[in-house]
Formats: structure tokens, sequence, C-alpha cells
């Protein structure tokens, strides 16, 4: 029988665990696939009658992708962060959106689960609907951030990027549209992307200038589509000619006039939260501590309490944010022209 200092930790730790796997999952079974143990040793362990070794914690704070702060209160104040690391290879990419897909696809499969996004820039998951404006971002990632030897003193052309890198995007926005989500942007929500285009097209990094008109023509493209998303509160996939029922009232969308000042990502899923922030441009680090979570659940939601909705019967408030975000691209489309 464990002492019961090790079996408070310990059952704090299963009850984490619990948690973060939706509601119609077995943690039994999960353990003991992954501990590799009968079910009737992995109950041992849930209840406390079996101490966890140090290996198997490993496994299961792997496999659950938390770390110890998360799961035992003797760690509050301290917050621990996972990120993905990308390093300086060019199939850094193919990594990194599986890591995004798998992240996605736990989510969907929760029951209730909800996204909460203040973005600063254009939550890149719009993007990848696109395939020139997908290759594009990929292409500055990679050039411009990264700044990897084998693309020095190349020049931007769709090409460039590999279909494989440009079919997971997709399937990240495809599976992005199916998980309800609230968005909060501001003003300058979608300067970063005008800047980075004007940036390239001023420094000769577009390989004609018809590439660089098709990536404005996408973006402003991609901006209705989510202007018409808000109008009907509902995700969809473009080109389909009725909304989907599956995705009825998902989406809400925000305009914020207080700063945001930095990409913040809560996903709220029966009793699990995770907190992505943004780093390095267009990476993100992640953590589950429950009380990092909830601190900034308060926080997004009060800036929720000050912004105006844009999404439904906000006709008004939705027609000129967008129309201030159409004259924007346009003057960079005059601009190239």
């Amino acid at each position: 029988m464990l002492k019961p200092a090790l079996e408070s930790a310990q059952l704090q730790f299963i009850k984490r665990l619990k948690d973060l796997i939706p509601s119609n999952h077995s943690l039994a079974d999960v353990m003991a696939d992954l501990l590799q143990v009968s079910n009737d040793s992995a109950y041992r362990r849930i209840r406390g009658d079996t101490s966890l070794t140090l290996d198997e914690v490993a496994i299961l704070c792997k496999h659950f992708n938390i770390t110890l702060d998360t799961a035992n209160s003797e760690f509050k104040g301290s917050v621990t962060f996972r990120y993905r690391p990308l390093g300086r290879k060019e199939d850094a990419f193919e990594d990194y959106f599986e890591s995004v897909l798998t992240d996605l696809k736990q989510i969907k499969a929760f029951p209730k689960k909800e996204i909460i996004y203040s973005a600063e820039d254009i939550p890149v998951f719009h993007y990848y609907q696109f395939p020139e404006l997908t290759a594009f971002k990929i292409f500055y990632w990679t050039k411009s951030v990264l700044n990897l030897p084998n693309f020095e003193g190349k020049k931007f052309s769709p090409e460039k990027i590999s279909q494989h890198l440009i079919r997971l995007a997709r399937e990240v926005f495809d599976t992005y549209v199916t998980i309800p989500s609230t968005e909060i942007w501001n003003g300058e929500t979608i300067s970063g992307m005008l800047k980075s285009i004007e940036f390239y097209w001023e420094s000769g990094l577009f390989a004609d200038k018809d590439i660089a008109l098709k990536v404005i023509a996408q973006l402003s493209e991609m901006l209705r589509y989510v202007q018409r998303q808000a109008e009907h509160s509902s995700k969809f996939i473009p080109g389909e000619g009725k909304l989907n029922a599956e995705f009825e009232n998902n989406f809400q969308l925000y305009n914020s006039e207080v700063m945001i000042g930095n990409n913040c990502i809560l996903v709220l899923a029966e009793n699990f939260r995770a907190n992505y922030l943004s780093y390095h441009t267009f990476n993100s680090m992640v953590t589950t501590n429950p009380e990092y979570c909830q601190e900034t659940e308060d926080w997004l939601k009060n800036l929720i309490r000050k912004s105006v909705l844009m999404s439904g019967v906000a006709e008004k408030q939705r027609y000129r944010f967008f129309k201030d975000a159409q004259e924007a691209i346009d003057k960079l489309k005059a601009k190239i022209q």
C-alpha cells in the first residue's frame, strides 16, 4: 500500500489523466496498453494500490503531453511549457504540421470542445485552404524566419514548396473547421501578413509580379471567406454549395480595441484545458497547467467582454471591419501593379 503522501501525489496525477481523455474512453484500457500491463494491474495503479514507477510516469506524461507540474498541487506557481523544436532542416515542417494535426484530432475527439484564439496575426488555419497562400507562408517561415541555407538567394514561387506540405496544411484546416471556435481579432490582425507581402515585393523576393498578385488575391478571398463565416456564425468548407449542419453555430468572431499583444490559443474540452502561446513567429509552446489555463481563460473572457461581436446579426460592425481590411489589401495591390 502506498504511503499517504505518495498516494496523494499519485492520485492527483491519475485524476489529471482522467481529465485528459474523452468521457467515452477508459483510462484503464489506455494505461494497460501504454504500460504493457494487464487491466487489473492498471486498475491497481489507478486506485493507488500499486505505485507508479518513474519510468511509467514518464511514459504517461509523454503520451498525454503533460508535465508533473500540471498534475500536482505541490508545483503551484511553477509552469512548464512543451514546444515543437523545428531545427534547421527543410523537412521540419512535415513534423510541424503532423504535430498540429495530431493535437487537433485529439481535441476533436472530445464530445464538448472549444478553441478560443486571440489573434495578433490572422489565425494560421485560415491560410491553409489556399495553396499559393499556404506556400507563401511556408516559404516566408523557411527563408526569412528559420534562414535555412538552401533557401538563400531563392525567390518565391509556389512550386518551391512540396505538394505534400500543402496537402498536410489543408488537412489541418479541414480539421480546424470541425471544432467550435471563438476568434478575437483587432485592427492590426491583418497588418503582419500585408507587411510580409510588401517586404518581399520591395526586396525583389517574388519570382514575378503575377505571383505576388496571386498571393494578394488569395488573401482577399480568404478574408471574404472569414467574413461569410462570421455572417453565418458557422464554419464551412469553401466551395460547398451549402453550410454543413455539423458546423452550425460553431464560430464567433470579435473585434477588440484592446491591444492583444500575442497569439494565444486556449483549448477547452470537458475537464481538459491547454494553452498554446506563439513564439518564433509561427511556432507554439503549450502547457496544460490548470491554474495557468484558468487565468488565461479569465483573461480571454474579459477580453471578449470588452470586444465588439462581429458574428451573426452584427452586420454593421462586420462590414466596417472587413471593408477596412479589403481597402488595405487594395492599396498594396495598386502599389504592386
